[in-house]
């Protein structure tokens, strides 16, 4: 299962509290849970949060092991992301976002299990629905990740 947030580097308020709302998250989860959780964070702002930054917030941030992962992508990887999960965001004037607060859970096959919006928000919801797939999908069994159509690159993970 993957947690995914969009979120941008340079943020000062609604950002970092969304981030800590993973981290909590993460911590009420047991250790074997905690193991087969993935946190994909993907900014809006590609063009400030560069590889390089990303890999600076991440370390900042204490999200540098090998469960949590903020790619870099395009600005049209991004809007379609956003899309899908149904994340509104716009700049605003002096390099800020307005943007939908929304954290989301996908399965193992990238389907949307649920979505918890705005900060301070219930962790339950998000770890009552973890549980469950734990339940119908033995922890054992590696998650299937299509390959990236020549279309439409994968992120940049690495920088």
């Amino acid at each position: 299962p993957v947690l995914v947030l969009l979120f941008y580097g340079t943020c000062e308020h609604v950002c970092p509290a969304l981030v800590h709302d993973l981290e909590e998250i993460d911590g009420a989860l047991d250790a074997a849970a905690r193991e087969d959780v993935r946190y994909l964070l993907i900014t809006f702002d590609p063009a400030v949060d560069t590889p390089q930054r990303l890999r600076g917030y991440a370390l900042e941030h204490g999200l540098a092991s090998e469960r949590w992962f903020l790619p870099h992508g395009t600005p049209r990887q991004i809007r379609d992301i956003a899309l899908v999960l149904g994340v509104r965001y716009r700049a605003m004037a002096g390099g800020a976002f307005s943007h939908t607060s929304r954290i989301t859970l996908l399965d193992r096959d990238g389907v949307v299990v649920t979505q918890i919006d705005g900060t301070d928000a219930p962790a339950e919801p998000i770890i009552a629905a973890l549980e469950k797939l734990f339940e119908e999908v033995p922890r054992t069994q590696p998650a299937t990740q299509p390959a990236p159509s020549k279309d439409q690159p994968a992120f940049d993970v690495d920088g």
